[in-house]
């Protein structure tokens, strides 16, 4: 038997013949046809992916978000026209940054990963390897903007929760968020007060502005260390609130709530934050499906003797609120 698997696998390695000197076509994707590339880029991080952000395309540098309020407009009837002048309007204005990735790989080094992905048990390599390369770059493209939506700091420019990658009350008075009604965080959040924090977060908003709280979607952001804390405080409180079919406490899923407001894990969010909004609230604006995004491929080892290949993309994001106070932020950086 073991004779006979070894025949095969010989017949099977001369059967197949590959080319290890990979050529790499140079392509330019731009417009709609950078889409497949440049979209798995801006749509793969999670807080977008899963829904917890409205998302705006087509945008070329910036868009306005309008709002009109209203409060107790109906009036005694009368013949004429008497106005209630309770009906206002507000706009937040989003802009775009321009970003790109500039990144070079040597053809050599990421060969024994294409062939480990893409090759199935026959042998075969369906996936191009220029696709590949695009893939590549584009999940760690997205992953940095995860963090980048919601910290900010250079390049990406302002983000949910701070405008320079800081943790620090400038940074959250330049967020996006920054005029959400505040609560403050004694203390590092920890699984002993979890409980305690969510509910201040509850009761602001219940307070202040209550509103929201019929909002569709309504719930707490957080990122994944911070619902660990729930989960933990949960199964120490001998609650049947984190228990998925009586299976016990899931950390790896999505469902969890409090007083039945959904729980959004957002890994890119900072420690010791909890945010309380709705998805709509929360925008994120791209340029995908003009003309201004781009992808390319250039196979710089056919002009300078190297063995690399240059990846680039282009491309313009950007988050803001759509009603600028409906929303809480809790965090430590309050005073």
């Amino acid at each position: 038997m073991k004779k006979d698997n070894k025949n095969q696998i010989m017949k099977l390695a001369n059967n197949k013949r590959y080319e290890f000197d990979i050529t790499v076509n140079g392509d330019t994707y731009a417009g709609v046809h950078s889409l497949p590339y440049v979209t798995a880029a801006l749509r793969s991080p999670d807080t977008v992916a899963k829904g917890y952000v409205r998302t705006i395309d087509g945008l070329t540098k910036s868009a306005v978000i309008n709002n009109i309020a209203s409060s107790n407009p109906i009036v005694a009837a009368a013949c004429g026209f008497t106005s209630g002048n309770t009906t206002s309007t507000s706009e937040q204005v989003l802009s775009l940054t321009d970003l790109k990735v500039n990144e070079e790989i040597c053809r050599g080094t990421i060969f024994p990963t294409w062939m480990g992905q893409g090759m199935d048990r026959n042998g075969n390599l369906p996936q191009n390897f220029s696709d590949f390369l695009l893939g590549v770059i584009a999940s760690k493209a997205a992953a940095q903007l995860e963090i980048g939506i919601w910290q900010g700091s250079s390049p990406f420019g302002t983000g949910f929760l701070s405008n320079d990658g800081t943790q620090d009350q400038a940074g959250g008075d330049a967020s996006a968020c920054k005029d959400f009604t505040e609560v403050i965080f004694a203390d590092a959040l920890a699984a002993s007060d979890i409980l305690t924090d969510m509910a201040a977060i509850y009761n602001a908003a219940a307070s202040d502005i209550s509103g929201i709280l019929t909002k569709p979607g309504v719930g707490f952001y957080m990122n994944n260390k911070t619902y660990g804390f729930y989960i933990q405080a949960l199964a120490a409180a001998g609650s049947n609130q984190g228990q998925v079919s009586g299976a016990g406490f899931n950390l790896n899923g999505d469902n969890m709530t409090y007083f039945g407001f959904p729980i959004y894990r957002c890994p890119g969010m900072f420690n010791d934050v909890i945010l309380f909004t709705y998805p709509e609230n929360l925008v994120f604006g791209t340029n995908l499906a003009t003309d201004w995004t781009e992808a390319r491929l250039i196979p710089t080892y056919e002009y300078d003797g190297s063995d690399n290949v240059r990846v680039t993309m282009n491309f313009a994001v950007g988050v803001q609120t759509a009603v600028a106070t409906d929303g809480v932020y809790g965090s430590t950086v309050w005073t």
